[in-house]
Order: structure tokens, then C-alpha cells, then sequence
């Protein structure tokens, strides 16, 4: 059984959260709408920067991918 890649899975979950705000409020673009993608963007950023380093340091440390 694979293990669960959580900041992957929580960026797609942000990718479809921003695309459903955009579709729901389309006509409604108040700050509300703004701060929740900005938020959103932001923590997509986050998740990606998260991956990267796990990587890097996996790499570094020479461990091997686990299957678990």
C-alpha cells in the first residue's frame, strides 16, 4: 500500500477549492472572494516549497523511498 502524499493531495484540494470559488462567485468578487484565493494561492505555494524540501533533504540523506 502506497503512502499518502498529503501536501499533494491538499494542493489539488486548494486547485478545485479555487476553481469552484471562481464559478460560485462569479458575479460576487467582493475582498472575501479575494482573501480566500489569496489565501488559497498561498498555501498551494506553501505545499509546493514543502515538496521541494522533503525531496532535497531525502536526496541529501540518501534514504531510499519507502513503499509503506
Amino acid at each position: 500500500m502506497r503512502k499518502i502524499n498529503y501536501p499533494l493531495l491538499l494542493i489539488i484540494a486548494s486547485t478545485l477549492w479555487i476553481i469552484v470559488s471562481f464559478i460560485n462567485s462569479w458575479n460576487n468578487m467582493d475582498f472575501g472572494f479575494w482573501a480566500r484565493i489569496i489565501t488559497l494561492t498561498l498555501l498551494i505555494l506553501a505545499m509546493l516549497i514543502t515538496i521541494r524540501d522533503t525531496k532535497k533533504n531525502r536526496k541529501k540523506n540518501g534514504a531510499k523511498k519507502s513503499n509503506k
